[in-house]
């Protein structure tokens, strides 16, 4: 009888995992891919001040240091936020992965690779860090995150800068955005959509948008289809003796469908609660009200904000960034936490932008 076993060695797991034997658990990690951090769907950007509540930044691992973005309204015109500081870290997920596994190892946790939930095996505790599959998921008796689907591709071009990331929003990607993010030596461009088949709407994007041009000409070095979590966490991550974190318990930014920082700071609580409760007997049921006590309403002010702007049209779309741009807040949030967006969130609602969000909602109502 095994203390934890957590399924899935994706970031939130192996966090977990490690908390949870820092405190004196016997924990066992199960992963069902033969290689920690393959096969790597994520676009691997993370907020600087996230990736450094859970680890010290690497050269092992971070490709890029990111200091603004390049936001790109429907029409296609340009809205440029710069810092003089790092803001954002674009990462290689499987080198990531591989560091978070040394870690827990060190930390007395067993990696089983190429193993798959259920084993023999039993445990007083289960936490599901599957991701989005949902497999593991139906077995335990949880809901499944709502998602959207998404793909990328990595393409190979000289001519690019290494310290911005690029957004674009509405036409190319309904309802969510388009993005171009740099790694190393290439750049990984790719999109999330509510309608529409994304590897379609990704190569229209290349072959016809002019701020697209550069990559028609590039290598293509692979396709990356996935989905993006938007539904924000489950309305249960505790039943019985399971928890679910990350992906799986729906621990994702829904404005950006970001997780990897904010779903490792997750895990770590959900670490610490399994760990107390198979040693000191404390109730399971303590980490929903330790996460909804931290982050809560991050994520009801996050569901909120993603839903306005998923119902927005491009005119609506177009008319408020320009404001947004006139009125100094793309500038003013960019100071912001990029993983608790609460408060920026707030800052933009509570300024006459609010009128560009009123009939978004109420379509998003009916």
């Amino acid at each position: 009888m095994r203390d934890i076993i957590v399924v899935g060695a994706g970031p939130a797991g192996l966090i977990a995992g490690a908390e949870a034997a820092k405190a004196g658990a016997d924990v066992l990690v199960l992963e069902e891919d033969a290689v920690v951090g393959k096969p790597d769907h994520c676009t691997g950007l993370v907020s600087r001040v996230g990736l450094e509540r859970l680890i010290a930044p690497s050269p092992s691992f971070v490709l890029n240091d990111i200091k603004g973005a390049r936001i790109f309204s429907p029409s296609g015109k340009q809205y440029d936020v710069v810092t003089d500081e790092t803001k954002a870290y674009v990462i290689d997920r499987t080198k990531f992965d591989l560091e978070l596994a040394k870690i827990a190892e060190r930390s007395g946790v067993e990696v089983a690779m190429g193993k798959a939930f259920p084993q023999d095996e039993k445990s007083k505790v289960i936490v599901n860090a599957e991701g989005v599959k949902g497999r593991v998921s139906r077995l335990l008796g949880f809901d499944t995150p709502r998602s959207i689907q998404a793909v990328q591709m990595d393409v190979e071009v000289d001519d690019f800068e290494k310290d911005m990331v690029e957004l674009h929003i509405g036409r190319h990607a309904p309802g969510f955005f388009a993005w171009r993010v740099p790694r190393g030596d290439h750049v990984r461009v790719g999109l999330a959509c509510y309608r529409g088949v994304p590897l379609e709407l990704l190569r229209n994007m290349i072959e016809t948008d002019r701020n697209f041009a550069r990559l028609k000409g590039g290598k293509s070095l692979g396709i990356l289809p996935g989905k993006v979590v938007v539904g924000g966490p489950l309305r249960k991550t505790v039943l019985g003796n399971a928890i679910a974190i990350g992906d799986a318990g729906g621990f994702v930014k829904p404005t950006t469908g970001g997780g990897v920082a904010l779903g490792g700071s997750i895990a770590q609580m959900a670490g610490r609660v399994a760990a107390q409760h198979v040693l000191e007997g404390r109730p399971l049921k303590r980490f929903e009200k330790d996460w909804k006590d931290s982050y809560g309403r991050e994520f009801r002010v996050m569901k909120l904000a993603a839903r306005i702007f998923s119902n927005m049209k491009e005119e609506e779309l177009e008319r408020g960034i320009a404001s947004a741009q006139r009125a100094g807040i793309l500038g003013t949030i960019s100071g912001y936490d990029l993983d608790l967006q609460r408060k920026a969130v707030n800052r933009i609602l509570e300024s006459r932008l609010l009128r560009f969000a009123v009939m978004p909602f109420l379509r998003s109502l009916f």
